[in-house]
């Protein structure tokens, strides 16, 4: 079996890595995690942090690991300006792969707290603003990537439905344990990809069992999914091999290795490029 691991995790890529400089403790910062990923022969990761770009990091590594593929994010937190078109069109000419809608900063995410604080995708009247409008017209235009972030169920689905009817086809939903079993299968019905994180089977995390995530990826179906680790926190092993414990999680779960395959390396590669 170790051979089999072996060989998935050589090639693959792991489209939600975080690594410092960053406000929060990292357990390695992005020169690390890059020499981890290319010592274990993986294809490529994208650099996600909640706080600033990171494809100035990832330009600057790919000169370093030629051989590996390094993807630039920006995440449309405050730190951002919010739903900021301007900072997304200038990500754009940067050549950044992936467009994150707002994550900590969102209103779904701090409402509990804050019930009147916090980002919005939508008006007064339950329908996208102008702003987020534009930014998805510029990430269709740039053949970039759009995540839906730390969105509510109903603001993603409202921005994917929009998206979708304007064309773009590289589109994710986070965070599937949030949305209902109907709203999956709205999303899914749209074409867009749901992301899986390993890190939801960690213990200081424990949203779902291993077994658990399985059931998940089959019931949604391994070809509109992808699998990531949203490594990077001192209190977890590098991505790299957090995408090996990942691998062999779901080996052992019984998932087979072609499946395996399509979740970390033909979906992610479609998302990418």
């Amino acid at each position: 079996m170790n051979n089999e691991i072996e060989s998935l995790l050589r090639g693959s890529i792991d489209l939600h890595v975080h690594s410092g400089p960053d406000t929060n403790k990292m357990r390695l910062n992005a020169m690390e995690t890059a020499r981890y990923a290319y010592e274990a022969g993986m294809a490529g990761f994208a650099l996600k942090s909640n706080e600033y770009l990171t494809t100035p990091l990832t330009y600057t590594l790919s000169q370093i690991y030629p051989g590996l593929s390094m993807y630039g994010s920006i995440s449309l937190n405050s730190s951002a300006g919010g739903i900021n078109p301007a900072a997304v069109s200038k990500a754009a000419e940067l050549g950044t792969t992936f467009v994150w809608m707002p994550t900590v900063s969102a209103n779904f995410q701090i409402s509990e707290t804050q019930p009147n604080e916090g980002i919005k995708i939508l008006n007064s009247n339950g329908k996208l603003t102008d702003s987020t409008i534009e930014i998805i017209d510029i990430v269709l235009s740039n053949n970039m990537t759009l995540m839906s972030g730390g969105l509510s169920p109903v603001e993603a689905i409202e921005l994917f439905k929009f998206a979708k009817a304007r064309g773009l086809e590289k589109i994710v939903a986070n965070h599937p344990e949030n949305f209902s079993d109907k709203q999956l299968e709205n999303l899914l019905n749209l074409g867009v990809y749901l992301e899986f994180s390993f890190l939801s089977c960690m213990p200081f995390i424990s949203k779902i069992s291993p077994q658990e995530l399985v059931k998940k990826l089959y019931r949604a179906g391994p070809q509109r999914c992808i699998l990531t680790t949203a490594f990077g926190q001192y209190l977890n092993p590098p991505p790299s091999e957090g995408m090996r414990m990942a691998i062999a999680t779901l080996m052992e779960a019984g998932m087979p290795a072609e499946n395996i395959s399509t979740l970390i390396k033909d979906n992610p590669i479609r998302l990418a490029n």
